[in-house]
């Protein structure tokens, strides 16, 4: 548990939390592998789980469009998690990835965590602005 809290401290989302929240986070999440070419998330399609990538890379894409491609320590799927909507995006592994994720049960745990929230909040913000901005 103690290697899964330093991997969790590391990561900017969860940075700056104490040692109790880090904790009771690495006890509401999974680490999985994925195969490169894995569809993750499909946009219009409810969405079930929230992922940190600790390795590997995946594209993000809005309408057949590429919008980003997120790396070691992005997070992707809390728009969907927080919304309660579909997803806003299709989200594929280019490579291999091994990832850290969430089902709606734990992130719903820890959405009790203010400080993560308001993280999650800000970036679920910035995403959905980005996003508007491109289709303009």
């Amino acid at each position: 548990m103690a290697r899964r809290v330093d991997q969790i401290r590391a990561i900017p989302l969860f940075s700056g939390l104490a040692d109790a929240d880090l904790l009771f986070i690495a006890g509401q999440i999974d680490e999985v592998e994925i195969p490169a070419g894995t569809v993750l998330i499909t946009e219009r399609a409810w969405n079930s789980d929230f992922f940190v990538i600790l390795e590997g890379v995946v594209d993000v894409s809005v309408g057949g469009q590429h919008r980003r491609t997120l790396g070691p320590h992005d997070f992707f799927g809390e728009i969907s998690m927080m919304e309660l909507d579909p997803a806003t995006a299709t989200v594929v592994a280019r490579t291999p990835v091994r990832a850290f994720v969430m089902s709606h049960a734990q992130f719903g745990a820890v959405e009790a965590h203010h400080t993560v929230m308001r993280k999650l909040e800000a970036a679920k913000s910035q995403r959905l602005e980005a996003d508007r901005k491109a289709k303009e």
